[in-house]
């Protein structure tokens, strides 16, 4: 009776400790290059233009890593920035992309603060557009390849907008998806680039993860 529970506490005691091992085995080794600007929770850090990216959908996470790594994107001699996320990944496997976006999609996203002010009633204006692709929450629609919008520093999603406009993403002949971006970005003034982050920011739009 007494070698039973011996053994039954060993199982207890050992069961965390697996558990642990088994959840550390999922966590990509180059999650630490990715925390080192966008946070230990990969929460974003603005004053580094990291964005958030915690709870990101896997897809979209994968897409734009690729993208960097292909020269799709952050190759404009503007995006400092995205020249930045290119040489942090450029020599990394396609597995390993795959398996940072999986990590990254798992975190718990961390709610933004709002720094752009903004006209609330353009900015519904301007987002009645983005509703086409994004939904009617910015949810975000993974068949059309439209991502979340919700919960998204609106810092980075202006700086977005911005870099669309001036062609410094969105310009390259494979970049599908950001050319449609640049051609909805150019029908907009910079203020209601700000309008529409605002209204987004503080509209209380709520999606669940696509």
């Amino acid at each position: 009776m007494i070698k039973s529970k011996v053994f039954l506490l060993i199982i207890f005691i050992l069961i965390p400790f697996n558990n642990l091992h088994a959840d550390n085995a999922k966590k990509p080794e180059s999650i630490a290059l990715c925390q080192t600007c966008h946070g230990s929770q990969l929460q974003g850090n603005k004053d580094l233009n990291a964005p958030s990216i915690a709870g990101l959908s896997q897809w979209y996470s994968y897409r734009q890593l690729k993208n960097y790594k292909d020269g799709i994107r952050g190759i404009d001699p503007e995006d400092v920035f995205g020249q930045t996320m290119r040489l942090s990944i450029i020599n990394m496997s396609n597995s390993e992309l795959e398996a940072l976006a999986t990590y990254i999609s798992n975190m718990t996203a961390k709610k933004q603060a709002v720094t752009i002010k903004g006209n609330i009633g353009t900015g519904k204006f301007v987002f009645d557009h983005c509703m086409s692709c994004h939904g009617e929450f910015g949810e975000g629609d993974k068949t059309i390849g439209a991502p979340r919008l919700t919960g998204q520093s609106d810092w980075y999603l202006y700086q977005q907008l911005i870099n669309f406009q001036k062609g410094i993403r969105g310009d390259h002949p494979e970049d599908l998806y950001g050319k449609q971006m640049r051609d909805t970005a150019l029908m907009f003034s910079d203020q209601m680039y700000k309008d529409v982050v605002n209204y987004i920011a503080t509209t209380g739009l709520t999606a669940d993860k696509k």
